[in-house]
């Protein structure tokens, strides 16, 4: 990874993410920068885009700000605990996703009629 600290145009053209993110990151203190320049410019280390990975995770998993805030923030937390979760959790949407793909496959191929609604019951 870069060594040289990323300003925040940098970061979200690498993420993806929009700048009034990490501004707001910034604000509710989830993704403090480790250095903000006298013109107020937010800088990122290395260590702080492993901390926005990590967040990255989370909120694809469905958690919620605080909750990531929270879990990071624990003097307990695991980073490779939390990964091996996170592969869980995304396994384990894949396979629900797989079979509604194929549920919808044999719809479209004129295949035995199932209850789409049961399936979202489950």
């Amino acid at each position: 990874m870069n060594k040289k600290p990323m300003t925040v145009h940098e970061v979200v053209n690498l993420t993806g993410i929009t700048a009034r993110t990490l501004h707001y990151y910034d604000e509710i203190g989830l993704l403090k920068p480790s250095i903000v320049t006298e013109a107020r410019y937010r800088l990122y280390t290395e260590e702080d885009l492993i901390r926005l990975q990590e967040i990255l995770f989370f909120r694809e998993v469905g958690f919620a700000l605080k909750e990531i805030k929270k879990l990071l923030d624990a003097p307990h937390y695991n980073r490779s605990e939390a990964l091996e979760r996170h592969l869980s959790i995304l396994e384990a949407q894949k396979e629900r996703i797989d079979a509604i793909i194929a549920l919808i496959k044999n719809e479209i191929n004129g295949g035995k009629k199932s209850c789409f609604y049961c399936f979202f019951a489950i």
